[in-house]
């Protein structure tokens, strides 16, 4: 398995969407960092009004508010609350699991060792690697644009900074398995991209939650992408860490035996 690991390594970190994935992600920050400059700053606010810009509230204390915010805070709002972050990651490991299959990579490796068991955990340590990267440099990204744009946000205290890495990084391991599933089960890059819109990106849930609202019922603590608003509303708000992770590690769980059965059962 190490030795395939080591492989699967080597190709994500010499692909180039990793890095594009990646810098789209960096775009996304700064793009909300001059968002969050723009509003807060009273004179970029008035110059933004005069050019025809709108906002939802003009009371100083909700600005306030945002420059009171702390690091974590601030980066949650960027690209993680609205499932940005996992969309990206989603679509990488869909792209090249299923390069795999459609380049016959998958039939040769399993022809030569014969290890599906150990096909599925590389892949999974693997994107893990990715996703703990990512969510890394993301903060560094964070933080190099803030001072760029003159922003600044509080430090957070060490555990809250491990709970937002360890958080966001088992969410991002049970999406990652999902995605596993689909690309074995289809092996179709469309289907996968699609997936990696309509699942991370929330619409399927919102669109489930719209219809459950009509009798009072709700899934959304259930669900990955509940898993993200409430792993948020811990670094934001203080509520219980163990409530976005627990649904996270059972997600990763049930999706990790899913996609070992078309490994077993499907003919690569």
């Amino acid at each position: 398995m190490l030795n395939m690991l080591r492989m699967d390594l080597r190709r994500m970190f010499r692909s180039k969407m990793f890095y594009i994935a990646f810098l789209c992600l960096t775009a996304g920050i700064l793009i909300m960092i001059i968002m969050l400059h723009t509003i807060t700053d009273p004179e970029l606010r008035e110059q933004a009004i005069d050019a025809g810009m709108k906002f939802t509230t003009t009371n100083d204390s909700d600005f306030d508010e945002i420059r009171q915010m702390s690091e974590t805070e601030a980066l949650c709002s960027t690209i993680y609350s609205g499932g940005f972050f996992f969309v990206a990651l989603y679509v990488v490991a869909v792209l090249f699991i299923c390069s795999d299959f459609s380049s016959g990579f998958a039939k040769n490796i399993f022809s030569y060792n014969g290890g599906r068991w150990r096909y599925f955990a590389g892949k999974m340590i693997c994107m893990s690697v990715v996703c703990a990267v990512w969510i890394a440099g993301s903060m560094l990204a964070f933080r190099v644009i803030c001072r760029i744009c003159g922003m600044y946000f509080a430090p957070d205290e060490p555990g809250v900074y491990a709970a937002f890495f360890l958080g966001y990084l088992l969410i991002g391991a049970a999406y990652m398995a999902q995605g596993l599933f689909l690309s074995v089960m289809f092996r179709s890059e469309g289907a996968g991209i699609a997936a990696a819109i309509v699942v991370p990106g929330g619409i399927l849930i919102v669109m489930v939650e719209s219809m459950l609202g009509n009798w009072g019922l709700s899934i959304n603590d259930m669900t990955l992408y509940g898993c993200v608003q409430n792993m948020t509303g811990y670094l934001v708000q203080g509520d219980s860490f163990m409530k976005g992770a627990a649904v996270a590690g059972v997600w990763l769980v049930i999706w990790s035996a899913a996609s070992l059965w078309p490994l077993y059962k499907k003919d690569i």
